[in-house]
């Protein structure tokens, strides 16, 4: 016996083609891997998915928001609190809170912009029954919306 293997006679083509086919592509994707140079293993932490969050709540207590809540009650003053997590690349004058009655624009404020923190108001006699929301707007790009209902008080 010349050897341990048995010839290469008696593997089949297909069998044969199949392993060339599979170290070929494994060749192929680790060369790949080491020659792109498009590979990019940077921090990914920069890109920013949500660029604030907002809260509609009845008071702002120490810089946080206070009774924080989706109902509110008729008459009552309301105020938006959001976190802009990059706000030095916003103007102060360009950040605004627009609050909805519906689809009616119904008060349109700049921010009270404090460090990363942009927070407005609504008079209480604003305030109606119905479906509102409230958005932050940077010029034409929308940062943050939050929604929310007024309802008549329960006495």
């Amino acid at each position: 016996m010349a050897g341990k293997f048995p010839p290469l006679r008696n593997l089949r083509k297909t069998t044969v083609f199949a392993i060339v086919v599979f170290c070929t592509f494994f060749v192929h994707r680790f060369v790949a891997f080491f020659i792109d140079d498009d590979v990019n293993f940077s921090d990914s932490t920069d890109v920013e998915l949500s660029p604030a969050t907002s809260s509609v709540c009845r008071h702002i207590v120490n810089g946080e928001p206070f009774g924080t809540d989706s109902v509110f009650e008729e008459n009552t003053r309301l105020y938006v609190f959001s976190v802009v997590t990059n706000s030095a690349s916003y103007q102060e004058d360009s950040l605004v809170h627009i609050w909805y009655k519906g689809i009616d624009t119904i008060y349109a404020e700049p921010c009270n912009l404090t460090g990363d923190v942009c927070s407005s108001m609504l008079a209480s006699d604003m305030v109606e029954l119905g479906e509102w929301s409230v958005d932050l707007v940077a010029g034409r790009k929308l940062l943050a919306s939050r929604q929310f209902r007024i309802v008549t008080p329960s006495r």
